[in-house]
C-alpha cells in the first residue's frame, strides 16, 4: 500500500513538472529564468472629491487612457507605470500624510497641485522625490526635483494682461480699470493677484488703474459685496474654481456688471462643464481665456490621437462632456510625455533596472516637437516646465465655443523677453522678428532651420498684435 503511495506521489510529480514545462516563459533554452515587469509606481497626491475634482478627476482619467492605449499599440517591453491615489478633499492637513502613504505604498515619483507643491518642498527635497507634475508655480519652478507639464498661471496673468494694455486705447479711454476676485488663503490664487499687482502699479501704472482684489471666504456662495466694490473694472481678472466661479459669474452680470472676465486657463477650462450648465451664453460671450494648450475645435496630432481612442471608448454624450474642457487632452499629453520618457529611459537602462529617479531624468531631457504647438516641449535654463508658449482664447456665443485670437508667445517670467516679439505667419512667411524698432520677415523655414517647416519660428520675445494668419 505504501508503494502504491509513493508511485502516486512520482506521477504527481511528473504530471506537475510537464505542465509547468509548457507554459510560456517558464522554460527556455536552458531552463531560462521567469520574464517579469518592472513596475513604476507614479503617486498623485490631489484633490479627487473637494473643489478641484471635477478637473483632477478627468485629468487623471485621461493619463490612465493613454496608458491604456499604450499598452494596446505599442507597450515600453519591460517596465510599465501603475498610477495610485491620495485624495487630499482640498484639506491642507491631508498634503503631507497623503505624501508618506503614497511613498509607503511604494511610490517612486509623484504629482501634487502647486499649493501643495510649495508645503511638501522641503521634504520632497529631503528624501529626494522626483515630481511630474501639471502646472508649475512660480515657487518651486527652481525646484531640480520638480518636472512641470507646463507653466504657471502668473505667466498666463503676464500674457493676458499685455494682451490688453496693448490693445488698450489711453489716450481715448483713459487708464484701464483692472480688479480680481478670488478665494482667501490659497496660495495658488495668491501669486495671481501678486503678479497682477506688479503689472498693473508698478510696471505699467501708466496704462493701468487697480480697483483692487476682493478675496471671499472659500465658502462663498453669495457676492454682492465683491459685486460692487468691483463693478467699475474693465476687465475683473477671475481667479477661481468650481461652484464658486459659476456663482460669482451668475450673480456678477445679474448686477450689472458690463466689463469683461479674463483669466487663466485653471479657472476657465477645467470648469467649464459647470459654468456652461449654470450661466447663459450671453453672460458667458466674450470671456477671455489664457492657455498653453489648443482646443477641441484647432486639429492636431495629438487631439486627432485622444479622440480617435475615446471614440471606440466612450459614448456620445461623455465625449460631449469632454469637449468642454481641456483636460481630456491635458491628461494625453501628461501620458505622451511620461512614455516617451519611460521608452528612453528603459532603452538606456535596461527596462529592468528603470526607477522612478531614471525616469525623472528622462522627463528632463525631453523635447517633443508637435504639431499645433509654436515651441518645443522642453526644460530651459531655470524654468523646470515644457510648455511655455501661452495664447488668448475668447468665447464667442455665435459659435458657442472658444475661438484662439493669438498666437502663443512666452511671457517673461517663463525667459521671454518682454517687447521683442511675436509669433505668427503672414504672406507665406513662418513668422516675424522684431528687433526693437521694425518688423522684418523670420526665414526659419528656409534651409538651414532647425524648426522642420511647417513650425513657426520663435526667437524668444513677447508681445501681442493678434493673430497675423
Amino acid at each position: 500500500m505504501k508503494k502504491m503511495r509513493r508511485l502516486s506521489k512520482v506521477a504527481v510529480a511528473v504530471l506537475l513538472m510537464t505542465l509547468l514545462a509548457s507554459i510560456p516563459g517558464l522554460a527556455g533554452c536552458g531552463g531560462g529564468a521567469v520574464k517579469t515587469t518592472n513596475t513604476i509606481k507614479y503617486g498623485w497626491c490631489w484633490d479627487f472629491t473637494g473643489r478641484a475634482a471635477y478637473g483632477v478627476t478627468h485629468t487623471f482619467q485621461a493619463v490612465k487612457d493613454y496608458l491604456e492605449w499604450t499598452q494596446e499599440t505599442n507597450p515600453v517591453e519591460g517596465v510599465n507605470i501603475e498610477m495610485i491615489t491620495w485624495d487630499t478633499h482640498s484639506d491642507a492637513s491631508r498634503i503631507t500624510p497623503g505624501y508618506f502613504w503614497l511613498k509607503g505604498q511604494g511610490a517612486q515619483i509623484m504629482s501634487a497641485s502647486p499649493p501643495d507643491m510649495e508645503v511638501l518642498r522641503r521634504q520632497l527635497e529631503k528624501d529626494e522625490m522626483p515630481f511630474y507634475i501639471q502646472p508649475i508655480s512660480q515657487s518651486i519652478i527652481d525646484s531640480p526635483l520638480i518636472v512641470g507639464f507646463y507653466g504657471t498661471t502668473d505667466a498666463q496673468i503676464e500674457a493676458t494682461l499685455h494682451w490688453i494694455m496693448e490693445n488698450w486705447d489711453v489716450t481715448a479711454k483713459g487708464k484701464c480699470r483692472i480688479g480680481v476676485v478670488t478665494l482667501a488663503g490659497v496660495s495658488f490664487y495668491m501669486s495671481q493677484v501678486a503678479i497682477t499687482e506688479k503689472i498693473v502699479l508698478q510696471d505699467h501704472a501708466n496704462v493701468f488703474q487697480y480697483v483692487g482684489a476682493q478675496m471671499a471666504p472659500t465658502t462663498t456662495t453669495a457676492w454682492a459685496g465683491e459685486i460692487a466694490k468691483l463693478k467699475d473694472s474693465d476687465y475683473i481678472v477671475v481667479a477661481l474654481s468650481g461652484p464658486s466661479l459659476s456663482s460669482f459669474l451668475k450673480e456678477a452680470r445679474q448686477r450689472g456688471y458690463g466689463g469683461k472676465f479674463v483669466g487663466p486657463m485653471e479657472s476657465w477650462l477645467s470648469f467649464w462643464p459647470l459654468v456652461k450648465a449654470s450661466v447663459s451664453e450671453d453672460d458667458l460671450n466674450g470671456i477671455i481665456c489664457a492657455t498653453y494648450m489648443q482646443w477641441w475645435t484647432e486639429p492636431c496630432h495629438v487631439i486627432n490621437e485622444a479622440s480617435a481612442f475615446y471614440a471606440q471608448k466612450y459614448t456620445p454624450a461623455e465625449i460631449a462632456e469632454m469637449h468642454l474642457s481641456t483636460s481630456g487632452f491635458n491628461g494625453w499629453i501628461v501620458g505622451m510625455i511620461l512614455v516617451d520618457a519611460l521608452r528612453r529611459a528603459a532603452e538606456s537602462a535596461g527596462p529592468e533596472n528603470v526607477t522612478g529617479k531614471i525616469l525623472f531624468e528622462a522627463l528632463k531631457e525631453t523635447r517633443m516637437i508637435e504639431d499645433g504647438w509654436d515651441q518645443p516641449w522642453e526644460i530651459t535654463e531655470g524654468v523646470n516646465c515644457l510648455m511655455r508658449g501661452v495664447k488668448l482664447m475668447q468665447y464667442n456665443k455665435d459659435i458657442q465655443d472658444w475661438k484662439s485670437i493669438t498666437s502663443y508667445v512666452i511671457p517673461p517670467s517663463l525667459g521671454g523677453k518682454e517687447g521683442s516679439d511675436r509669433i505668427g505667419k503672414k504672406d507665406g512667411l513662418c513668422g516675424w522678428d522684431w528687433n526693437g524698432t521694425t518688423w522684418t520677415a523670420c526665414r526659419g523655414c528656409e534651409p538651414g532651420c532647425s524648426l522642420p517647416s511647417p513650425r513657426y519660428v520663435v526667437s524668444g520675445g513677447f508681445s501681442f498684435i493678434g493673430l497675423l494668419i
